[in-house]
């Protein structure tokens, strides 16, 4: 949505969202502000190595470039969420920000009421429209920064972050995962990485299936996955332009890896777990940073490394 007036805030609305969470994140970071409010609980949320429960009418600030994941309960509960990013230019309401709790204690239904009035405002598009979003924004923020208390759910055995050198067969694969989780919107092959690890082709495939119990080209496309499903829920970008935006070079070979995996195509996938309504103001600035390796794919796909340059690529007959 396109800002028309020239009213100035001390901050930049870049983001909003109601939808179901049917996914679970993995540690990332990224230099926006985010807050999220459940409507509805369920799951785990992680932010800096502190982990709380995502209760019902729970309300979670992230920072910025602060590492954050969600796990979903084994029972399947998916929570819905309203979700809005921003980005802060004045340094003093930084400092408040930075004062405040990972689960902030707020009047939830007077946030949910400025939440709506925002998504209102959101789909008028109407000349002016982002003016009230930020009105409304500034009042939930407002009433944010009022509050001192936390009320922290803390779990038995509390979670940190991934911690540790992950090393296989003497390569150390933490730079290569980096380098991976930073560059997947690129085109990766092979060669890319063990000409990065400084390693043979094979000495690297053997580190990753003893250290992570999958292929290098495996990993590439389980985390260019991870994100096509968050934007498929999160976003209103068609699937030719998600394709390209999480590193497949061709269409059909996305939408036909993504229903090898995932049983479903990316329209039926987005058609069957989408019950959302979101809003794009801003892009934000800066690169989301991933901290933690996608799931061990479990099946054998077995298939060439595609070490002469183009896509990550994997034969899913």
């Amino acid at each position: 949505m396109r800002k028309e007036a020239a009213a100035v805030y001390e901050f930049d609305v870049l983001w909003s969202g109601k939808y179901y969470q049917y996914w679970e994140n993995e540690s990332h970071s990224h230099g926006y502000y985010q807050i999220i409010a459940a409507l509805k609980g369920g799951g785990r949320i992680t932010v800096g190595g502190q982990t709380v429960l995502i209760r019902e009418h729970g309300v979670f600030l992230i920072r910025p470039h602060a590492p954050h994941s969600i796990l979903l309960d084994e029972a399947g509960s998916n929570p819905q969420l309203m979700d809005i990013k921003f980005n802060v230019a004045d340094g003093a309401l930084a400092q408040d920000l930075a004062r405040l709790p990972v689960e902030l204690d707020v009047d939830f239904f007077t946030f949910q009421s400025y939440f709506d009035h925002i998504m209102e405002e959101s789909a008028r598009q109407d000349p002016y429209s982002y003016d009230c979003v930020c009105h409304y924004f500034g009042l939930a923020l407002a009433m944010l920064l009022r509050s001192r208390r936390s009320r922290v759910t803390e779990l038995p055995g509390r979670v940190s972050g991934s911690g540790g050198m992950r090393t296989a067969g003497g390569v150390e694969l933490e730079p290569v995962i980096q380098f991976i989780q930073q560059n997947y919107i690129s085109p990766i092959n092979l060669d890319d990485l063990s000409r990065f690890a400084n390693v043979s082709k094979s000495t690297l495939i053997q580190a990753f299936k003893t250290a992570l119990h999958t292929t290098p080209i495996k990993y590439i496309n389980s985390v260019r996955i991870t994100k096509a499903k968050e934007l498929l829920l999160s976003s209103n970008y068609n699937i030719s332009e998600i394709s390209e935006m999480v590193g497949f070079q061709s269409l059909h070979y996305f939408s036909r890896y993504f229903k090898n995996r995932e049983l479903v195509s990316p329209v039926e996938y987005r058609q069957r777990y989408s019950s959302s309504h979101f809003y794009t103001y801003r892009q934000p600035i800066g690169e989301v940073t991933l901290h933690n390796e996608a799931d061990p794919e479990e099946e054998d796909l077995s298939g060439p490394d595609d070490g002469e340059g183009g896509e990550a690529r994997e034969d899913m007959e």
